[in-house]
């Protein structure tokens, strides 16, 4: 059910059935990066994402928009709190809230380096320009 709100959600946002064939690979990288964080001291910073600078990479290939990653980022946060939400019984509590500021934290932060990627792209591009 999960995986299928996520595929529904990537073909709304980029109107391209060829993207949902990578929607996998990006679920698990994702949650790679997610798990690797939640293995962190706290306090520790995570390093940047070389998954998340490849994958921006990938989506200005297939021409995904700001708007585009934005939402795609919000579809995975909604994916992950609802799979969590669904295995309430399998949860503890007490380690539950910070972990789930953990997830919203990566997920931001692989948001971020998304977009500091395409600004990177978009600057290169007008410096050729010129």
């Amino acid at each position: 059910m999960t995986k299928s709100i996520w595929s529904a959600g990537a073909a709304r946002a980029t109107g391209a059935a060829a993207t949902i064939e990578t929607v996998a690979d990006i679920i698990e990288r994702e949650l790679q990066a997610v798990i690797a964080r939640l293995r962190l001291d706290a306090g520790t910073k995570a390093p940047i994402s070389k998954a998340a600078a490849e994958h921006a990479d990938l989506q200005r290939k297939q021409g995904y928009t700001v708007a585009m990653v934005v939402e795609e980022s919000s579809l995975l946060q909604v994916t992950i709190f609802s799979t969590l939400h669904k295995n309430t019984n399998n949860l503890e509590f007490s380690k539950l809230l910070p972990d789930v500021v953990t997830i919203a934290d990566e997920v931001d932060a692989q948001l971020k380096e998304q977009m500091l990627r395409f600004m990177a792209a978009d600057a290169a591009k007008l410096a050729k320009g010129k």
